[in-house]
């Protein structure tokens, strides 16, 4: 048997590689020329290929080329591994259209040409095994001569494991993020099968609604496999077990009606387990797959919250977790433990702050983890059980955390755009959504004669949202965080002379001028982060002052035309808050989106139980109109009020339009369209009658893809 001596030239027909240079030269098919061109590897790359020559022909596994050129560590090595695999394809083909190296389905890799070695290179075993014996005897007579020897190797191998010690601590410190996806799609919710082999996300379907896709790892260059129809939506799921079921949420695009299904993946067999909210609800398995937890909704009360469902019992009740009846909170998200002996819910108080809870499955109490958080996207449980890692928004900024769920205290990841992480298996890699979005202020000119698209207002790397316009001060109002915590700004109506008006250090949100331009109302959290109150800005003597009120969450504001009073949703419908008196008044029980007072004391809204535009007279607030029918109108917050009619957008399949409805003529004029997605959901719009220009607030970008993360605070 021979033996090929480590790190010289070998070539593959005409193709020579040389692993002193990392290099690969190719001669000329023709004349078989000396080499004319030549290409540069990674040297993981030539000694990924120097490995499979030295052990052609035999077929090697991937775990025997880990542990030899990536010392072992699995996590790093198998997507190293693959990308390698897919580069060295991509350099060799000068050699052949076939494939050079061949993937031996479920046991590793072979080269398929015969490496040439020169014949110098080539040793027996037993002439090795010589030399070594024979080096060491004399070695050993050397380090028996000289004690000054000794400690020159001792000296040197002190440094030299420092220095690996040195760079093994620094790629410790280092964050390891790889991408796992590059489908230029919307990638969401990422999860992997329990053997680490298949991975499931959400993507939009050439732009349109979302649905599930099963992307192979071991092979990094396969296309993924669409699992769900173009008759339904989907965008999160979760594996059970063993890696042969999906369950995930459903939405069927002609009803409308969401269902949680069981998704057998060899035969494509969907079964409907129980009712949802939407095709993004939360859900998680338990370890034992014995029960499933999910955010559904009362068809009594049509009340979202958090369900458990038995898997082992044919056509089992849902049970409802959630309070269902005067509840201060919304459950949104879960996770359940590795041991199953935890439920982690992320829950919402009010529209601004949210907070994580741990429930005990067995004894159903429940503990408090966290205070005032912002937007919670995803929870996940480290395998040790005594840690959650999340993901949450604090001044339009999406970062992961990981919380000590004994001593409460949480630690920055520092991963910008993190979302949605879930652990591997047994591990303490994971993977997550990286979620990048900024968003700008932008005007539109409604009376131009030529169409023109939306300009940019506010130019700057930060995000700028919600603006309201005072035709009092000639200024807007808006939200930013610059500063680096959202705050309230104003400037001019070109975007400049700005000025910072807070310095809360929180998350302020939805800024409204008084009609008289003297005052500004906007929402913040409370004290214990457990709802928003309602901040009243003067802007004369720069006080700032809270209204008194019984209720822990109040909707978007809109002042009286008086200026007097200040409206917004509450639990108890469409409420009115006296500046002077310190009183409160519900005026109708109706659950109000967005309202805005007219001058003839009647009030524009928006409802949360259905869609259109409606009235009511402030004297008599029993009656209601619809303005505007439901067919026609379903946006809830992007619409303002001009003096003869309403602006307002509309969402189409695979676009956003803006519309004009005009008073007298009742009719819609269509005034832009912009591609979907343009617009958030939870904008806003304001009005300049003087120099007749719709606000906005525009997603500058918005990019989604799945990645994998190492991480020291995961060890």
């Amino acid at each position: 048997m021979t033996m090929v001596k480590l790190g010289i030239k070998f070539e593959l027909e005409n193709c020579i590689v040389d692993p002193s240079d990392y290099s690969l030269r190719f001669r000329s098919l023709v004349d078989n020329s000396e080499p004319s061109n030549a290409a540069t590897l990674q040297p993981k790359f030539i000694e990924v290929l120097a490995f499979l020559a030295n052990r052609y022909p035999e077929v090697v596994s991937r775990e025997e080329i880990i542990e030899c050129i990536w010392d072992g560590n699995g996590y790093v090595g198998s997507k190293a591994l693959t990308n390698a695999i897919w580069h060295l394809r991509q350099q060799l083909k000068p050699i052949s259209d076939k494939p050079i190296i061949e993937t031996v389905r479920k046991s590793g890799y072979r080269l398929l040409i015969e490496p040439q070695y020169n014949s110098a290179d080539l040793v027996d075993d037993v002439d090795v095994l010589h030399q070594l014996q024979n080096r060491i005897e004399k070695l050993t007579v050397a380090l028996k001569r000289s004690w000054i020897a000794i400690a020159c190797v001792s000296v040197i191998s002190l440094i030299t494991l420092a220095y690996h010690l040195y760079h093994d601590q620094i790629k410790m410190m280092e964050p390891q993020v790889s991408r796992l996806s590059w489908g230029g799609e919307a990638e969401r919710f990422p999860a992997v099968s329990p053997d680490g082999q298949w991975l499931v996300y959400g993507s939009r379907n050439n732009g349109q609604s979302y649905s599930l896709y099963l992307k192979d790892l071991s092979d990094f260059n396969s296309s993924p496999k669409r699992l769900t129809s173009n008759a339904s939506r989907e965008a999160r799921a979760v594996w059970n077990s063993d890696g042969t079921t999906l369950y995930f949420p459903s939405t069927d695009k002609r009803t409308g009606e969401c269902f949680i299904k069981q998704f057998t993946i060899a035969t494509a067999n969907a079964v409907d387990l129980s009712r949802c909210n939407s095709y993004m609800s939360a859900l998680d398995l338990a370890p034992n797959d014995t029960e499933l937890a999910y955010i559904g909704f009362d068809l009594d009360t049509n009340t979202g919250g958090l369900y458990t469902v038995n898997l082992q019992e044919t056509h089992a009740q849902p049970h409802r977790l959630s309070c269902l009846v005067d509840c201060n909170y919304r459950d949104r998200d879960l996770a359940y433990s590795t041991d199953g002996k935890w439920l982690a819910i992320a829950r919402r108080f009010g529209n601004i702050s949210e907070d994580i809870f741990i429930r005990n499955r067995a004894t159903g109490e429940e503990l408090r983890l966290t205070e005032g958080l912002e937007d919670i996207r995803g929870l996940s449980w480290h395998q040790d059980n005594q840690r959650l890692v999340f993901s949450t928004e604090t001044s339009g900024v999406r970062n992961g955390f990981i919380i000590d769920i004994a001593t409460k205290q949480s630690k920055a990841l520092n991963i910008t755009g993190f979302s949605y992480p879930s652990f591997l298996t047994n591990s303490n890699a994971l993977v997550f959504e990286r979620h990048k979005k900024e968003y700008q202020i932008v005007y539109l000119a409604t009376d131009s004669a030529v169409a023109s698209a939306p300009f940019p207002m506010l130019q700057s790397g930060f995000s700028f949202r919600n603006p309201d316009y005072s035709e009092q001060t000639k200024r807007i109002v808006y939200v930013s965080n610059l500063t680096g915590a959202n705050e309230l700004w104003s400037a001019d109506i070109n975007g400049e002379n700005r000025r910072q008006l807070t310095t809360l250090n929180q998350r302020v949100a939805y800024p409204k001028w008084s009609h008289d331009g003297k005052n500004i109302a906007f929402l913040a959290p409370d004290a214990k982060g457990e709802g928003n109150v309602i901040h009243v800005l003067n802007l004369a003597s720069q006080s700032l002052s809270i209204l008194a009120s019984p209720y822990i969450d109040h909707g978007r504001l809109n002042w009286s035309h008086d200026d007097n009073a200040i409206f917004t949703s509450t639990d108890d419908g469409l409420t009115q808050f006296f500046l002077t008196e310190h009183q409160v008044e519900v005026i109708s029980n109706v659950a109000m989106r967005l309202g805005h007072a007219t001058r003839d004391n009647k009030l524009l809204f928006t409802r949360e139980d259905r869609n259109g535009l409606w009235s009511l007279s402030l004297a008599a607030p029993t009656i209601m109109t619809q303005v505007i029918s439901s067919q026609l109108f379903k946006e809830n917050h992007n619409w303002t009020v001009a003096d003869k009619g309403i602006f307002f957008k509309e969402n189409g399949s695979g676009f956003q339009q803006i519309n004009y409805w005009n008073f007298e003529r009742k009719q819609i004029e269509p005034i832009l369209r912009l591609p979907a997605s343009s617009l958030s959901s939870f904008g806003s719009m304001s009005y300049s009658e003087q120099q007749q220009q719709l606000l906005m607030t525009l997603s500058k970008y918005s990019e989604r893809d799945v990645m994998m993360l190492e991480h020291k605070l995961l060890r």
